[in-house]
């Protein structure tokens, strides 16, 4: 198990932070890779999978 402590994108706020950790929730989530967007190919957005 782990905790998120947030991405490192150079926040200044607390609020910049709650991005951070927020983005590394849905990352976590979504088996995302956290790679730029630049560097990938293909659609950006998945198509949702329905679970019971």
């Amino acid at each position: 198990m782990r905790s998120p402590i947030g991405l490192d994108l150079g926040a200044r706020t607390p609020e910049e932070t709650a991005v951070s950790i927020t983005a590394e929730i849905i990352a976590q989530a979504h088996q995302g890779t956290g790679h730029p967007l630049t560097r990938t190919t293909g659609p950006i957005h998945r198509t949702p999978t329905v679970t019971s």
